[in-house]
């Protein structure tokens, strides 16, 4: 699980307030966290991580009445024997591990119940607790596990229990909820209006905040809005209280087209939420001079730099995020800070003018030719989104070029062209099918990814989950190799 995963699990299966996770080290995925190429190894300090968190969090789920009962199903004093703990241990290890416990965890787990009322005297209460923080440190609470296929599916097929944690991490990053595990028990999961029912109940729910946070925060950016910083002297409107309106409006736009029933094709159009707190972002803003993600504030902010905008970094975004363009600088090129290459020392006012010195080198022309049409074409917003028709020096802006044959004297000249780019909707997908599936697609994807954009056809994302759930990719484990 991720930090994200780890958090929201126990904070369901437990009732606890704790983050443990927040102290846990990173581990440096790329692409999304989930990715499990990045999740497959765990260091000495993150194991010891899970083992102090797990005492912490079984402390915590019985110091209070309402979580403890949530536990205790049954009162184990009242019982004769174990009969009451192992009905407690069968419950509670279902939710913990996302599946039914086999006969042989349920002894063992019992026993260590028996063993913690009899050689370590503790009351039938403190024993469950402690089974409770052992089940905590197993690797099936900890990972993600799937088994292998149910002898009574097709090879490969996952089983009910495990395509309930694939659509619950991706749509909640949490365990299932009661819903989903009875689907689980009675096999409805494997037909796919079963699997579209359950995104649409899914998407409703509360919960599906963690999807617009980890999926789209991840995808787009917007999750490191809390860590980015303006400089205050130059942009003296600029709090944490702007900074929170900023992320909410972005989430609110991205939850149009999750379940707000705006389809792909108006991302880069679509009017924005409106805010109060966001009103001096907006205030000069020209009669129909903004719609649409790249002039939400949100992108604005982020692909600037604290002091000033950063056109490359915006255009960077555009190509690689939202069109899923391969880019990278050339090999063995020492790239300089801009603003370096005329060695002067002076602040950056005209952005447009020192990126017209940096592509004197040919070695950095061949990149800024393709990006710095697109990044200056949104230089009328500052770097916190606020729309100007200067520079600080007084210079005016000039956010005219040409892309692609495309001649245009802003952004609103661009989009059209940008859209056209969008049309196809193969980067969301892509990127959906990489969240969802936690790794990076293959070429050996690449007809199911065709599939999946196709029936999609650029509609809500909440179709494009539906799209991707029932995809094969989704729902059965690859074919493995018998010898491995």
């Amino acid at each position: 699980m991720t930090a994200s995963e780890y958090n929201n699990t126990v904070a369901h299966l437990l009732g606890t307030s704790l983050r443990p996770a927040d102290g846990f080290p990173a581990f440096g995925a790329k692409g999304f966290d989930a990715n499990a190429s990045a999740l497959s190894s765990l260091s000495q300090v993150l194991v010891q991580g899970y083992y102090d968190a797990a005492k912490k969090l079984a402390e915590d789920a019985f110091s209070s009445d309402a979580q403890r009962a949530a536990i205790l199903v049954c009162d184990p004093a009242e019982s004769a024997d174990a009969g009451c703990a192992r009905d407690i241990i069968e419950r509670f290890g279902l939710r913990a591990f996302r599946r039914p416990l086999e006969e042989a965890e349920v002894e063992r787990y019992v026993a260590q119940y028996t063993h913690a009322l009899t050689a370590l005297e503790m009351s039938p209460v403190q024993a469950v607790q402690h089974v409770v923080r052992t089940l905590l440190t197993s690797p099936s609470f900890l990972l993600r596990v799937e088994i292998g296929p149910d002898s009574k599916r097709a090879p490969g097929a996952l089983n009910g229990h495990e395509i309930a944690s694939r659509l619950s991490y991706l749509l909640w990053s949490s365990l299932p909820d009661e819903a989903l595990f009875d689907a689980a028990a009675r096999d409805e999961l494997a037909t796919e209006d079963e699997l579209r029912s359950q995104v649409d109940r899914m998407l409703a729910d509360p919960k599906s905040a963690a999807f617009l946070q980890n999926f789209f925060g991840q995808w787009l950016g917007t999750r490191t809005l809390p860590s980015h910083d303006a400089d205050t002297s130059l942009f003296p409107v600029w709090n944490d209280d702007l900074k929170g309106a900023i992320l909410e409006q972005a989430n609110a736009y991205f939850g149009e087209f999750m379940t707000g029933g705006r389809p792909w094709s108006e991302f880069l159009t679509a009017p924005h939420p409106e805010s109060p707190l966001l009103a001096p972002l907006y205030a000069n803003d020209p009669e129909g001079g903004r719609g649409g993600f790249l002039t939400l504030p949100a992108f604005l902010t982020l692909s600037s730099r604290a002091d000033r905008t950063s056109p490359t970094s915006r255009a960077k975004t555009i190509l690689v995020q939202l069109f899923c363009v391969p880019m990278a600088p050339p090999a063995n090129v020492d790239i300089p800070e801009l603003g370096a290459a005329s060695g002067d020392g002076v602040p950056i006012d005209n952005v447009r003018k020192q990126l017209e010195k940096h592509r004197e080198s040919p070695d950095c022309a061949s990149c800024h030719d393709v990006l710095d049409p697109i990044g200056l074409s949104l230089e009328n917003f500052d770097p916190i989104g606020a729309y100007r028709t200067e520079y600080p020096n007084g210079d005016a802006i000039d956010a005219s070029g040409t892309y692609d044959g495309t001649e245009f004297q802003d952004i609103s000249g661009l989009l059209p062209e940008l859209q056209r780019a969008a049309e196809s909707g193969a980067c969301p997908s892509e990127q959906l099918f990489a969240y969802a599936l936690r790794r990076t697609p293959t070429s050996e994807d690449r007809r199911a990814l065709e599939e999946i954009t196709a029936r999609w056809d650029g509609g809500t994302i909440a179709v494009l989950v539906k799209e991707v759930v029932t995809s094969e990719a989704f729902r059965l484990r690859p074919a493995r190799d018998e010898a491995q």
